[in-house]
């Protein structure tokens, strides 16, 4: 069953409680900048976008990958990374056109969102609902609206 996290930015507040719980929950220690799920600030428009990475159907990071150690699990969606091979060139960041995988200076590799394995950690601990975890096949409305609402963005 493929399932993603839907985020809706009219929602978020750029608290980063979303971030706290990531990065404990991954690195054991609160900082937001080993956290998997970035927050951007969109000064002009007066929005905070968290992202995470997008799970794409063909990721174009395991294209880039020098060392072929990302992959599609399509029974599940998720983009995964086998960071034993990985040399940490960060191609695959580069090729990320959400920029949503970070540097993981205390591992020395890059990171991407892996959902937790199923129990997303983010969403879990977001007060404000601006992060829904649902399966794609019986929310395809809410998936179509939140992807209009991201091409939209400027």
């Amino acid at each position: 069953m493929n399932r993603l996290i839907i985020i809706d930015s009219n929602k978020c507040t750029g608290c980063g409680l979303c971030q706290m719980a990531c990065s404990i929950h991954r690195n054991g220690q609160c900082e937001a900048s080993l956290a998997r799920i970035l927050i951007y600030r969109d000064e002009k428009a007066g929005i905070f976008i968290p992202m995470t990475c997008r799970q794409c159907t063909d990721p174009p990071c395991a294209a880039a990958c020098l060392m072929n150690v990302i992959s599609k699990d399509y029974e599940t969606g998720i983009t995964i990374r086998n960071l034993e091979g990985c040399i940490s060139c960060r191609v695959c960041q580069v090729a990320c056109p959400f920029a949503a995988s970070i540097f993981n200076y205390l591992q020395e590799r890059v990171e991407n969102c892996d959902q937790c394995g199923g129990d997303p950690q983010c969403v879990k601990y977001c007060p404000y609902g601006a992060l829904k975890y649902t399966d794609l096949t019986d929310n395809m409305d809410l998936v179509r609206d939140a992807e209009a609402k991201r091409r939209l963005l400027p």
